[in-house]
């Protein structure tokens, strides 16, 4: 009974072995195109990469993908690996898109904004491989992530008065990725000194490619900071904190206010 076991057992694996080898000699490899990427959800606690892949059938018959197998690279050091799950049968000569969710959280979000925050940029590599028919097909894509960079645009003074000042700051945002960045929240808060003026957030924001503009709507109360108009003019000069966060990344930005001048318009 042993040795009909071990018969059949090889019988089984040398069948095995000729069947994948008749497929891969007629099974034309699907074809892997690199597509875009993008960012899904941009939180202090997570940030969604979707990169998107094309897989191209180019046989005459419909083909079963099992899944891809991924793994994510930031400049040469291996981050994470990970799976899909079956995408089912792709049609004849037909293609079809699939998106991949990679999440960055706990420590490899850490190592991703320390990375980006130093060099402002991080070169990535997404490779892996499309399982169809028992046999593995590689892919690979390289690229590079830019840390958004953010400056104080103009100041305007919309209304002032001894009481308060009314303004709009021009938060200027550049973004040098090939994608629009999506950021759940960008707070922001205003400071002279070590004393906190005003605070706020701009929700649903969308920062699209190239340099982008947001407005930021800010009202200083003036009676908070001084006691009189003689005061006021003995120190005219107001510096100003601006401190914004998105989705984790930091920046302030320095500004003075010349007071005298805005009161006497």
């Amino acid at each position: 009974m042993k040795k009909i076991i071990i018969l059949m057992l090889a019988v089984a694996t040398t069948a095995c072995s000729s069947l994948q080898g008749f497929v891969k000699d007629n099974l034309k490899e699907p074809e892997v195109t690199y597509k875009s990427i993008s960012m899904g959800e941009l939180t202090q606690d997570k940030i969604e990469l979707k990169p998107t892949f094309s897989i191209a059938n180019k046989n005459s018959y419909s083909i079963p993908v099992d899944g891809l197998k991924y793994e994510l690279s930031f400049n040469q050091k291996s981050m994470l690996k990970g799976a899909t799950d079956k995408v089912g049968n792709l049609p004849a000569n037909q293609s079809k898109e699939i998106a991949l969710g990679i999440d960055l959280t706990k420590e490899t979000l850490a190592s991703f904004k320390d990375l980006l925050l130093k060099e402002g940029r991080i070169d990535y590599v997404i490779k892996g491989e499309v399982e169809v028919m028992g046999l593995s097909f590689p892919f690979e894509k390289s690229s590079t992530l830019y840390k958004p960079t953010v400056s104080l645009g103009r100041l305007e003074i919309k209304s002032s008065s001894f009481k308060q000042v009314d303004m709009i700051v021009n938060l200027i945002v550049k973004n040098d990725n090939d994608f629009t960045m999506p950021l759940d929240m960008l707070s922001y808060t205003v400071k002279t000194g070590n004393q906190q003026l005003v605070a706020g957030d701009l929700k649903e924001q969308k920062i699209q490619q190239g340099t982008n503009t947001l407005q930021i709507p800010v009202s200083i109360q003036l009676g908070q900071l001084f006691s009189s108009m003689f005061s006021l003019l003995q120190n005219p000069q107001l510096p100003l904190s601006f401190s914004f966060n998105a989705g984790g990344f930091e920046n302030s930005v320095e500004q003075t206010l010349d007071l005298r001048t805005l009161l006497g318009r």
